[in-house]
């Protein structure tokens, strides 16, 4: 169980470049979850790579997603910069989401049904063949949810959340906020309260993910750790709760110390002395 957030920003230089959105927060949780009695409090969901301007947090099965964006990473890196648009970006990651769909049900699928681990050509399968394998095909779920953003070649972002179960992509640069895993609706519930979009200066932004995710924490599948990755076009930021040795930088405003206070300052008040429950 987990919950991940993403939206977008605007900075004052990318506005003046007319360059909207340029920046993406992200964060997740750590907790990890193994079915409903074991948990441990360190699988870190977020996905960084740099090389190719995707970054990533996801939620349910974290080896499926590290495989998939992995094998997406790859791909986004073949498109030259200059074709590197919100359509091309979107249809290699169905691509690619289609692919490893296709390589996983091969794996796992098909012996269930006596039928060996090798492709089949859907062109010339028999129909008596494709009524048995058809209604399996729509069950499998690729066995993630995601939310990715990509930069493109003019530095704004492809923002998108996919559905593993549905098999869906959704641009969601509006309203330009998105939530998976078990704290989702905690999330989009807080993050539709405080108008976010992606016209928001980052760290408004990047405070009302860290606003929506100390919400999630009500689900008792959502613990009090975080992961955060601020990134533009030309750099990126990653700080965590846990004690970390990797000497990632750290994002000068958008850092979890300077989140902390702002909690203090902006997050829902306390209501106590408007009085007790009288017996």
């Amino acid at each position: 169980m987990t919950i991940g957030i993403g939206v977008v920003a605007t900075s004052a230089a990318g506005r003046s470049k007319n360059v909207l959105p340029d920046t993406v927060i992200l964060i997740a949780d750590t907790m990890g979850s193994y079915g409903d009695v074991d948990s441990h409090s360190r699988l870190h969901k977020t996905f960084m790579f740099p090389d190719a301007g995707v970054y990533s947090v996801a939620a349910d099965q974290i080896d499926r997603a590290s495989e998939l964006l992995f094998a997406f990473s790859k791909f986004v890196k073949e498109i030259p910069k200059t074709e590197r648009t919100q359509g091309a970006i979107v249809k290699t990651l169905a691509s690619v989401c289609y692919g490893y769909k296709r390589d996983k049900f091969i794996i796992h699928e098909l012996p269930k049904l006596r039928l060996p681990p090798t492709a089949m050509d859907v062109s010339t399968v028999t129909p008596e063949l494709n009524a048995i394998v058809q209604p399996h095909w729509e069950k499998f779920s690729i066995g993630c949810d995601l939310i990715v953003a990509t930069f493109c070649g003019d530095g704004t972002i492809c923002f998108v959340q996919v559905n593993g179960v549905e098999h869906e992509i959704s641009n969601m640069l509006f309203p330009g906020f998105s939530a998976i895993g078990a704290g989702s609706e905690l999330a989009i519930f807080c993050l539709s309260r405080r108008q976010q979009a992606l016209g928001k200066l980052p760290l408004r932004a990047g405070y009302h993910a860290y606003e929506a995710k100390r919400m999630a924490e009500s689900s008792p599948h959502v613990n009090d750790q975080l992961d955060i990755i601020v990134a533009t076009n030309e750099e990126h930021w990653f700080c965590t709760s846990h004690p970390s040795l990797h000497g990632q930088k750290e994002h000068p405003e958008i850092n979890i110390k300077n989140l902390k206070r702002l909690w203090k300052r902006y997050s829902p008040r306390d209501t106590a002395k408007l009085g007790t429950l009288v017996d």
